[in-house]
């Protein structure tokens, strides 16, 4: 494992201690997802969950598929890691197609400028007093305003593009 996928020594004991933990990773890595990256996510959200549900790797009952296709649409901007956290625990729960759950449920990260900038606009109008705090030298009013744009938009809108806007207002 260490050689053939460049992983931890500690995943690689996580991750070889079950049959079915195993075989998750090595078709999942085998449908093109990133070795590390596949660790990661059974490392920490896979583990977490079999915790929380007093459950064995054994029970796992999901499709190295929906993990491929959800580490796939993480890499593309397509979701952000908190919408993917969400997006997994269904994948765990009910093996549910990633791609039609964050359709269905209306997931998918904002990457349209129009609608960022608008609700951007909207937030400076709204708090004055940290568009005066940044433009004072406060680098943390930016951070508050992207909070702020985060919430309007649900989580979903895609923090470099709610940066650059910013920016770009300020």
């Amino acid at each position: 494992y260490k050689e053939e996928f460049d992983i931890p020594e500690y995943d690689i004991d996580i991750i070889t201690g079950s049959k079915r933990m195993a075989d998750l990773f090595e078709a999942t890595v085998a449908l093109g997802a990133q070795p590390k990256k596949v660790s990661n996510w059974l490392m920490v959200e896979a583990m977490r969950l079999l915790k929380e549900h007093e459950m064995d790797p054994d029970d796992m009952g999901f499709s190295p598929v929906n993990l491929a296709k959800l580490i796939q649409m993480v890499a593309a901007g397509e979701i952000n890691r908190t919408v993917a956290k969400t997006v997994f625990e269904e994948i765990f729960e009910h093996n549910v197609d990633p791609a039609a759950y964050v359709e269905e449920k209306g997931l998918k990260v904002v990457n349209d400028e129009g609608a960022l900038k608008t609700t951007i606009e909207g937030i400076l109008a709204a708090n004055p007093q940290s568009v005066a705090d940044y433009k004072g030298g406060k680098e943390k009013a930016l951070g508050f305003l992207v909070g702020q744009t985060m919430k309007a938009m649900k989580g979903k809108a895609n923090p470099a593009m709610v940066n650059q806007i910013l920016k770009e207002l300020l």
